[in-house]
């Protein structure tokens, strides 16, 4: 019954590898189909053989059993061969099949004629595990041709292995070796089962061994076949080169253009681990790999590399050998960008130049007209008896205080714009070159002069800046500009509470970067009002500002304003 078992697990085994053999649709390779079909057909005659009850049953199925054995030798021969690549002319292949038909001719007349087999009869066998059947026989003359056929093979397998080994990098030793090993097995296993007798074909335990492995090697062979023939059609691409690993980081495949960039690669085994040296190759190529079979790949992340004084993109992608299965193998495309990457950078170059050279006359516009504006703040500061220095005290203190602004965090005031805020502080009393100068310069103002004046000098001065600095509105950050300057000037007398001029504004309806100057513009105004007996000492009008925070001048930016004090005072030291 234990024969009868194994008999039958061989045949299931070879079933399975013959149906996901069709299921995988790889019957397009003929040698290999027939291969799989000669084991399944062997494996049945065989099973049936042990079950048989009489003998022509059982000579029936030895005769299937037989259609392998015959055709089985011939076929794995040639299949060894065209995975060593190694080309046998279509003459010997039509030899070895019309040997192996000769064999199976005498097969057939088993039980018929005694030239193959003398005498034969079915024996029952009896074993500590039970009962099987079997063909008992004795060899007639014919017999030797299939040991003789056995023989010669042996013989092939070897000369095949070693014609393979000599191919150096082109052929993967892995597989000849487990070809070659399996079939010299099976063979020395028929010799062995010649001498011993067993209740187990052992031919029959070597070809279930190599059905096992045969699904593994056929996977195998398919890669290298696969990759061979993109290597192939590709190689007439000078510019690209294109490298294969297998899922385990075995080197398969390279062509010519990978080699001449990697000169390592002439030095790898094909269907072996790539060795770990410290080389361009490992770098590049190897790591690249690594991150891949671990996904830990970003394409996204994929730099240019160098090598020598070229510069090379490397892609990578799955190889996979059907639709729907997993990836055999990675292919590797290596493409010179030299002269794209060149390109990029000379017009990153360029790009930089250029835009430093704008920036540079941007700058020397800004500064021009910083230059100008400044001249006629001066202007307009030498025909107002009452401000005196006022224009460079402000713009000092302006920039204490957008200093103290930016560490308050909380504010959330941009540096940027508290830098425009400094830029725009020369020009906040510019509308009084518009006011008459015996007004201007009067030393004694009715109260309804002094509103009059600042309504006038207020509204002129933001029609003045904007007309001073239209040349910056066609860019966004020059605009930007003009609407803080111009709203300097328009709104630095309105106060908190709604108590200023000219518009009477209060609070948020003041715009921030008037309400910032304010500060400012009141302590110089207090410390300098161009009257003796109205001046303040620095204290006194400190305090006088610091007194009416939250009424007339901005709460949320008091605080900074009290921390300037010391600096603020330092303006004044002098007068």
């Amino acid at each position: 019954m234990i024969v009868q078992c194994f008999y039958l697990l061989v045949f299931a085994v070879n079933l399975l590898v013959f149906i996901n053999y069709v299921c995988r649709k790889e019957y397009q390779n003929g040698l290999n189909f027939f291969i799989c079909i000669a084991l399944l057909i062997r494996s049945y005659g065989q099973f049936m053989v042990s079950v048989s009850e009489g003998i022509d049953m059982a000579l029936f199925a030895y005769q299937m059993f037989y259609f392998g054995s015959a055709f089985l030798p011939a076929m794995l021969f040639m299949a060894a061969a065209r995975l060593c690549k190694t080309d046998i002319p279509m003459a010997l292949e039509f030899i070895l099949l019309a040997f192996s038909t000769v064999i199976m001719s005498f097969a057939l007349s088993i039980g018929n004629s005694s030239v193959y087999y003398s005498n034969v009869w079915l024996q029952n066998n009896v074993t500590a595990h039970g009962t099987f059947n079997s063909i008992g026989k004795e060899y007639g003359p014919a017999h030797s041709l299939y040991t003789a056929m056995l023989a010669a093979y042996a013989v092939g397998f070897v000369i095949l292995a070693v014609v393979t080994y000599r191919k150096k990098n082109r052929i993967s030793k892995r597989i000849i070796t487990e070809v070659s090993s399996i079939a010299l097995g099976i063979i020395v296993l028929y010799g062995i089962g010649r001498l011993i007798k067993t209740p187990v074909s052992l031919t029959s335990v070597g070809y279930l061994i190599a059905t096992v492995f045969s699904v593994r090697i056929i996977s195998l062979a398919e890669l290298h076949n696969l990759t061979d023939c993109i290597i192939e059609s590709m190689d007439e691409d000078d510019e690209e080169g294109y490298v294969v690993f297998d899922r385990h980081e075995n080197f398969i495949n390279a062509n010519n253009k990978a080699k001449e960039i990697y000169p390592e690669i002439n030095d790898l085994a094909v269907g072996r681990p790539v060795p770990d040296i410290d080389n361009n190759f490992s770098k590049h190529i190897l790591k690249r790999v690594r991150e891949y079979i671990f996904d830990l790949y970003n394409p996204e992340n994929e730099t240019v590399v160098k090598e020598g004084d070229r510069k090379f993109e490397i892609k990578l992608n799955d190889i996979v050998l059907r639709k729907g299965s997993v990836s055999e193998g990675i292919f590797v495309e290596i493409e010179d960008v030299t002269f794209r990457e060149n390109i990029a950078e000379v017009e990153a170059k360029y790009s930089r130049d250029l835009e430093a050279d704008v920036e540079k006359k941007e700058a020397e516009i800004r500064d021009m007209q910083n230059r100008l504006v400044l001249g006629l703040a001066t202007l307009v500061e030498s025909r107002d008896s009452s401000t005196g220095e006022h224009i460079g005290r402000t713009l000092k203190g302006v920039e204490i205080f957008t200093d103290q602004l930016k560490e308050s965090r909380d504010l959330n005031l941009p540096e940027e714009y508290l830098y425009g805020i400094t830029l725009a502080m020369p020009m906040h009393d510019l509308g009084k070159i518009a006011i008459d100068d015996d007004i201007l310069r009067a030393k004694e103002k009715t109260p309804e002069q002094e509103k009059a004046l600042i309504r006038l000098h207020t509204e002129e001065g933001a029609k003045i800046v904007r007309k001073v600095l239209a040349g910056l509105s066609a860019n966004p950050k020059g605009a930007q500009f003009i609407e803080i300057a111009a709203s300097i000037a328009n709104y630095h007398h309105e106060r908190w509470d709604g108590s200023g001029l000219p518009y009477g504004l209060r609070g948020k309806e003041i715009p921030t970067e008037a309400r910032i100057v304010s500060f400012i513009d009141e302590l110089d105004t207090l410390i300098d009002d161009g009257d003796e007996t109205g001046k303040k000492t620095f204290d006194e009008a400190f305090d006088m500002v610091v007194n009416r925070i939250g009424t007339g001048f901005d709460a949320e930016y008091g605080p900074a304003f009290v921390k300037c004090r010391q600096k603020l005072k330092k303006i004044y030291e002098d007068l």
